[in-house]
């Protein structure tokens, strides 16, 4: 009897869940399960405190710019190296910095210290934007977002709910009517905004609202259309894109918006899964983004299940394919998360991000290797610019629980795992479905591929363990030999 894996859905019951029970330190493919790679450090240094925000880019050259943001400073990450290009910030814990690219122009702003900009290819330091403005001075903003051929910038300091943006192809003019520069007041009571979409059009989130934003041009410069009047993002740092996909976390649980259309990704899923473990004292702490390669939406939280955790260092990232649209789950200790350039790689790094160079399953002639690939990045909870690409997680998958023979107790004799790696299997049963499940011993894998587990009851779960260490390819669910016990 073959009993699949299937995909996580902490939501349902645990008995004849269409799914699996249980799916950590893995992301759902396309007919199994892969490993999430733990999170290995490659900088030279750190940062010294918490990151609060960060971003990567390239310039017109292909070059390519990593920032990264404490409370006091902003860094620039080259070559495993940070280097402050900005110190004495005010910012505290809650004021995230966001960065935008406007051309070759990068962008900071936090709501607190002067909005900065960086010239890439040109700039050694971070300088405030007002002193390259030519005509009028740019607000002081908290987010920012470039759609079509604007920064386009909200929640001034003086107003929350105002969007402001500069002139066409031109963060220099900001004063209102000249090169289409100009501002809109967003009215009702959506709350304030806290972060902006970027492309072609634009999403202005709100607390309680979600905006579009499409350049029509002539006197209206841009149309505000609301998509949704009700639902916004709780956090500004729970918005994250794969170019028109977007993806945030709401009051009610995990959307994502396709055109004007509001979807419903993690309802009787995992947003009640997720409202149980966050920590909610540290809630503001949530950040999210994607990891285009692997087609993946993630948010790294703090969850109430690390009892010692009193400064809201976030452990857990719940994630999300949006190829597959299924769930899983993973432990990490970090600060922050973010879609991320690496520069040209030394053979030192490649051993970093493999940990064994026979396994990288990337062609060594892509431009991954060159900084062309973004990929998940990470500050660890030591502060250091770190990559998913580590094996030092254990992997946890656990089948739903069923019967083998309706209305019948079972003996299981043995179960092997369809798994490509070494795996040990534990068996929980119950012969009631108020009773407590009684667990087996944890059994290895023989030399044939079995696990020769037994175990007696009515109601079954499997349990598989892939150690730390152990690189594997698909992780599908479990064949299992047993015989008919009885009636009780």
């Amino acid at each position: 009897m073959q009993v699949p894996f299937g995909e996580w859905l902490p939501d349902q019951p645990k008995h004849n869940n269409p799914g699996a029970n249980v799916a950590t330190n893995v992301y759902h493919a396309a007919k199994s399960y892969k490993r999430f790679p733990s999170l290995v450090n490659y900088s030279t240094n750190n940062i010294g405190a918490d990151a609060r925000g960060g971003g990567s880019f390239r310039d017109n050259a292909g070059n390519v710019y990593n920032f990264v943001a404490n409370n006091t400073n902003l860094y620039e990450l080259d070559g495993g190296t940070f280097t402050s290009r900005k110190g004495s910030l005010t910012g505290t814990n809650t004021d995230y910095w966001t960065f935008s690219q406007f051309g070759n122009y990068i962008i900071a702003s936090n709501g607190v210290d002067a909005p900065q900009y960086y010239l890439m290819g040109t700039s050694t330091n971070f300088a405030d934007l007002s002193s390259i403005a030519t005509d009028g001075t740019p607000p002081n903003f908290r987010v920012s977002g470039v759609i079509r051929d604007f920064l386009v910038t909200g929640n001034q300091s003086a107003n929350q709910n105002r969007v402001q943006w500069s002139g066409i192809n031109d963060i220099t003019t900001w004063t209102a009517g000249k090169k289409l520069a100009d501002q809109q007041d967003l009215p009702g009571s959506g709350g304030e905004i806290v972060a902006i979409t970027s492309g072609e059009v634009g999403y202005v989130f709100r607390q309680n609202q979600i905006v579009r934003m499409d350049f029509v041009g002539g006197a209206t410069i841009f149309r505000f259309s609301v998509v949704s009047p009700n639902r916004g993002a709780v956090y500004g740092k729970t918005v994250c894109q794969d170019n028109r996909q977007v993806f945030f976390y709401a009051d009610d649980g995990f959307f994502e918006i396709n055109g004007d259309t509001i979807i419903p990704i993690g309802a009787e899923k995992v947003n009640r899964f997720f409202d149980l473990d966050l920590n909610k004292a540290f809630s503001d702490r949530i950040c999210a983004a994607v990891d285009p390669f692997n087609q993946l939406a993630l948010w790294l939280y703090p969850s109430v299940q690390n009892d010692s955790n009193t400064t809201g260092i976030c452990d857990r990232l719940l994630i999300y394919n949006y190829a597959t649209q299924k769930w899983s789950l993973a432990e990490s200790n970090a600060s922050f998360i973010f879609s991320q350039f690496v520069g040209a790689y030394t053979v030192e790094l490649m051993d970093i991000i493999s940990q064994n160079l026979e396994n990288i399953n990337i062609a060594l002639d892509t431009d991954f290797w060159s900084g062309g690939q973004l990929y998940l990045g990470a500050i660890d909870n030591n502060y250091k610019a770190s990559i998913y690409s580590g094996t030092s997680n254990e992997i946890e998958l656990e089948t739903t629980e069923f019967e083998i023979f309706p209305n019948f107790r079972a003996n299981i004799q043995q179960v092997r795992p369809i798994v490509d790696a070494e795996a040990t299997v534990t068996i929980k049963t119950r012969d009631r479905l108020a009773d407590t499940p009684v667990e087996s011993s944890s059994v290895s894998m023989n030399s044939t591929g079995i696990n020769p587990v037994r175990q007696s009851g009515r109601y079954f779960r499997a349990n598989v363990k892939v150690p730390s260490g152990t690189l594997f390819t698909h992780a599908q669910g479990i064949d299992i030999i047993a015989s008919k016990a009885g009636l009780r």
